[in-house]
């Protein structure tokens, strides 16, 4: 994963709490110490998004760096079982004994 796809991950992560009122730009202005346009302009992608930026959010939403993996793990389809012939409607071979 680059570093541009786990910032794009905060800002998406961090937009989701502000959607849904659990933050507000302001109060995170506040907890980071960035102003409040600064905030707003780095979510709404008009500013660049730097580590340091990043990692200010993260601590202050309580976001971990396993929390946007985790993200990237759940876009993956875990299949279990033999493959089925999904074209023939057949069912996987078994050995008889």
């Amino acid at each position: 994963m680059l570093v541009t796809e786990l910032m794009e991950r905060v800002r998406a992560r961090v937009n989701l709490l502000i959607n849904n009122g659990q933050v507000t730009e302001r109060g995170l202005a506040k907890r980071t110490g960035i102003s409040q346009p600064h905030v707003h302009n780095v979510l709404k992608g008009a500013r660049y998004m730097t580590p340091e930026i990043a990692d200010l959010m993260m601590q202050q939403l309580k976001i971990s760096l396993l929390d946007l993996l985790a993200e990237e793990r759940a876009d993956v389809v875990v299949r279990k079982g033999p493959r089925r012939d999904w074209k023939n409607h057949a069912e996987p071979r078994t050995a008889s004994k």
